[in-house]
């Protein structure tokens, strides 16, 4: 074997390990591509899922401002839950579907940030809104469904108003512990998917 047919088997091995590392890359790009995906598609879906659920809660406030019309307090405290509601979905009403078949690595990364931003700007509001929608739609539902008024006896109003405020601060204290969780994971993909993008243009 001479030297010209050792640099022909030398060359086409080397072609062919660049082939194969080409690929491994493709397929590395894909698995981190869809990873993120995958974890942004979950809490978008979720974040989408409860702007439509706030209608639902508006409806439900109004429903028993029908059935305790009769009430000025709690028709005023119902108003108000249903109000909240509604402005709660309309400052969700840029959070859409997206079809990722179209989406790039960068175009991907630049939809998790303005999601993740959008969620951290838009957090103390959610979790303010819910609890007071909790407060005022239970005690309206106790009024409903038990006839009892917990503004007619300053005694039961202190001891429910303590079990309420314990409640609500489980809630306020579960819903900044999940906020922080997506922040973080949407964060990690951000990153994942700077690195990977970065690494595509070396």
């Amino acid at each position: 074997m001479n030297v010209d047919e050792l640099k022909n088997i030398w060359k086409n091995d080397m072609n062919s390990l660049e082939k194969r590392v080409q690929i491994n890359e493709e397929k590395l790009k894909n698995v981190e591509f869809n990873k993120a995906q995958s974890s942004f598609d979950k809490f978008l879906k979720i974040s989408i899922a409860g702007k439509n659920m706030a209608l639902v809660y508006a409806a439900l406030s109004v429903v028993m401002m029908v059935v305790l019309r009769e009430s000025p307090l709690y028709l005023g405290l119902l108003f108000v839950a249903s109000a909240l509601m509604v402005f709660s979905y309309f400052q969700h009403s840029t959070l859409k579907k997206i079809d990722y078949g179209k989406l790039s690595i960068l175009d991907l990364q630049k939809a998790i940030s303005k999601f993740r931003i959008h969620t951290a700007k838009t957090a103390i509001y959610d979790i303010s809104i819910v609890a007071i929608w909790v407060v005022f739609t239970g005690l309206s539902f106790v009024k409903w469904k038990k006839g009892w008024d917990v503004f007619e006896n300053s005694d039961q109003l202190l001891e429910n108003g303590i079990l309420f405020g314990v409640l609500l601060l489980l809630l306020v204290l579960g819903s900044k512990y999940i906020y922080a969780d997506y922040d973080k994971k949407l964060k990690e993909n951000e990153n994942d998917l700077e690195r990977l993008n970065a690494y595509g243009n070396d």
